[in-house]
């Protein structure tokens, strides 16, 4: 039965995917992907569900039809990977990011492509961000990122990210890290 659903989605969502592929052709940007990654993280209940997980899985090289992406919730570059048994909750911001399987997304978490994204002038002024500076983050296998955290380092298999922590470094495989920056609080062993 999900098969059928996400093939009903599909067609809804394929004249959206169409203009978004014609805009890719023709080297326009991104500003068509971004209105319609946007528009389906705002359509609500199970629709709004199917018709997310269908956008992407046209969009990606890899979506799995066994995942979950919250209302509210949009990746800004079209590029992802969502593995098996991945859950996103509401309102999660995601840049260019691999969510391996398995691995929970809590409401409210921003995962940019990667911290890098803007550079200063000589003269110090911000720059625009630079799509070549933009970095891949991976959440491993089975980890946990808790409400609110913003994470822009990959995080291993089996850790977990505490609510509000901010991780700027590589977080290793079944640590539990929290704070601001955020520090490994402990090792489990697994």
């Amino acid at each position: 039965m999900k098969r059928v659903f996400h093939f009903l989605a599909i067609i809804i969502v394929l004249p959206t995917w169409l203009l978004v592929w014609l805009e890719k052709k023709f080297n326009l940007g991104i500003r068509m992907y971004v209105l319609w990654a946007q528009f389906w993280a705002l359509v609500p209940g199970i629709v709004g569900s199917f018709c997310r997980r269908a956008y992407y899985s046209l969009i990606f090289p890899d979506v799995s039809l066994d995942c979950e992406i919250g209302f509210g919730t949009f990746f800004s570059q079209p590029w992802g990977v969502i593995e098996k048994g991945v859950y996103i909750g509401p309102y999660c911001i995601l840049g260019n990011v691999i969510l391996r399987e398995g691995s929970l997304i809590a409401s409210r978490v921003s995962i940019p492509s990667g911290k890098r994204q803007h550079r200063r002038s000589k003269d110090g002024k911000i720059l625009p961000a630079d799509l070549s500076h933009f970095e891949k983050v991976e959440i491993g296998p089975h980890a946990w990122i808790g409400e609110g955290a913003i994470v822009m380092a990959s995080v291993g298999e089996k850790a977990t990210v505490a609510a509000g922590a901010v991780v700027t470094r590589r977080v290793p495989p079944g640590c539990v890290v929290a704070g601001n920056p955020a520090r490994i609080l402990r090792r489990e062993s697994y």
